[in-house]
């Protein structure tokens, strides 16, 4: 293993001249943020998913593999072993804070599950895929208001569709058999931005219950608000010393979107 340090250290320091900044690896609803909490001389590398950003920052050390990873939560057992075959250390970690949405004007009782029933671009009819026909409130729940379906976004997509589609799709009908990527992943734009829409924004302190649980206070810090996820940042220890950069972020502020943990 020391070894393989030292030969890395060689590696790293020819080529770290050509580098002007750190190569960030994020799945894609964290790329914008990515590229924040780099800074402007980075390289940020958008994956499709978590379990694909993983992979790539675990394939193996060296100046032609990245050196920092970005995930909304702690990477798992069974991807620490991976990075750990590759003799890359998942610390230092650090927890940039919380990264999470907020809505206004969503419908009382709303669950993520009818978030994502309004908003995806596709459902599940007949073992098939096709066009989200809901127009109003009531189609999605008919316990809901006759109310038309109106979105206003605040914040990227990409973390719309990875906070709000994703888990509101599991389950769903025809999620074992159709294409997930476009049952879950895809929000839909044939929506109008009003009148009286759902606006999604960043977390500021207020915003609506879903799910019954208010994005403040405990509920917020301690991560029961579903919404909210925390923000992991993971660097790879031998590539401190060779990348311009890199060690700074350890210890940039973290981005605007971004509460205190």
């Amino acid at each position: 293993m020391i070894l393989r340090y030292l030969i890395l250290g060689l590696a790293l320091a020819a080529p770290a001249s050509a580098r002007d900044g750190p190569w960030i690896v994020a799945p894609a609803a964290l790329a914008a943020l990515a590229a924040e909490v780099a800074g402007p001389s980075a390289r940020v590398e958008a994956r499709e998913d978590e379990e694909t950003a993983v992979s790539a920052y675990c394939s193996g050390l060296g100046a032609q593999t990245a050196d920092a990873l970005l995930l909304h939560r702690r990477l798992l057992d069974r991807e620490r072993r991976s990075c750990e075959s590759e003799a890359i250390s998942t610390e230092p970690e650090r927890i940039l804070g919380v990264i999470g949405l907020a809505l206004d004007g969503a419908p009382a009782n709303v669950t993520r599950r009818h978030l994502w029933r309004a908003f995806a671009r596709e459902i599940s009819e007949d073992g098939k895929l096709v066009p989200n026909p809901a127009r109003s409130w009531r189609d999605v729940d008919p316990t809901f208001a006759d109310r038309p379906i109106a979105l206003r976004l605040g914040v990227p997509a990409p973390l719309v569709e990875e906070l709000i589609l994703v888990p509101g799709c599991l389950g769903a009908s025809g999620y074992a058999k159709l294409d997930r990527a476009r049952l879950c992943r895809v929000l839909r734009d044939d929506l109008p931005s009003g009148p009286d829409p759902v606006v999604i924004r960043p977390l500021d302190g207020g915003g609506d219950p879903i799910e019954g649980i208010a994005p403040h206070g405990a509920d917020l810090s301690s991560g029961r608000y579903p919404l909210a996820r925390r923000l992991y940042l993971y660097v790879k220890r031998p590539h401190l010393p060779g990348i311009p950069g890199l060690a700074d972020l350890l210890r940039r502020p973290a981005p605007g979107l971004v509460r205190a943990p």
